[in-house]
């Protein structure tokens, strides 16, 4: 039987600033019947407040070849900025959200916005990432290292949050050239490692060099939809197991954050 997920009672938005949503979610494959159910709940809260659009002339999704998933984006993107929408609420195929979560992600009127969600193999692992400049520290080949752990109720910034749950302003996609997406996956046989990227690695680096900052509003708990539903209640699990270390950054409070770099392996 599924988890039963409940989300407290929103908070008031009624000072929130104008917009005109476009929704985009490229899939590559059948879309769990919970998560359907979900996002025309998300989305029918969010029309009390604004108009919520389809993205040109693709009905909220992109249908693609996993191997593809970056031309439907760049497609999803380019319909987007055709549009007059002043926002782009961007979701995947597997995750499930507060029915209150645009409004939230809009409140903050920031670049962009997003929740957090946690990886399916994770173990309550945050799908959170920063990038660090210290060539010491094992950051794999995406130059980046994981966020181990981060307040619950909380704004900070971080430079990779994935595209679970994501709200931008139409100005970072103006402010950055095409292509937004690319996807290169490949796989070093000696050192068992991955030598390619994924399409949100690439598009945030081109984030990070324009100068745009990404927040995370970590009230926003997101599940992803995987053989469990994989949720803040994983991630309480693991960072409250007796075995437990940080393998990464500890964000302590808004904006901030350290890196435990002893816990990093070599």
């Amino acid at each position: 039987m599924a988890e039963t997920v409940l989300w407290e009672d929103p908070p008031d938005f009624s000072n929130l600033p104008h917009a005109k949503i476009a929704w985009s979610m490229p899939i590559y494959g059948p879309v769990p019947s919970g998560v359907y159910q979900n996002h025309l709940a998300v989305a029918s809260y969010a029309s009390r407040y604004m108009k919520v659009n389809d993205v040109g002339s693709i009905p909220i999704v992109g249908v693609t070849d996993k191997m593809y998933l970056h031309s439907a984006s760049n497609t999803l993107v380019r319909q987007f900025l055709e549009s007059d929408c002043t926002h782009l609420f961007w979701s995947e195929m597997d995750m499930m959200m507060p029915f209150y979560t645009i409004p939230a992600l809009l409140s903050h009127d920031v670049p962009i916005s997003s929740g957090v969600y946690f990886l399916r193999q994770g173990g309550g692992q945050p799908c959170l990432y920063m990038s660090t400049e210290d060539k010491s520290v094992n950051s794999g080949v995406y130059g980046l290292v994981p966020v181990s752990v981060f307040p619950e109720d909380s704004r900070f910034k971080v430079h990779c949050p994935g595209f679970g749950c994501v709200l931008f302003k139409r100005e970072v996609f103006e402010n950055i050239e095409p292509p937004w997406f690319d996807l290169k996956e490949g796989w070093n046989n000696e050192k068992s490692i991955k030598t390619g990227y994924g399409q949100d690695v690439f598009f945030y680096s081109k984030v990070k060099d324009a100068g745009i900052d990404v927040w995370i509003d970590s009230s926003i708990h997101c599940v992803q939809v995987d053989i469990k539903h994989v949720s803040i209640v994983d991630y309480r699990e693991r960072i409250q197991a007796e075995d437990f270390e940080s393998n990464g950054f500890i964000i302590e409070s808004e904006g901030t954050g350290r890196m435990k770099e002893a816990s990093i392996p070599a």
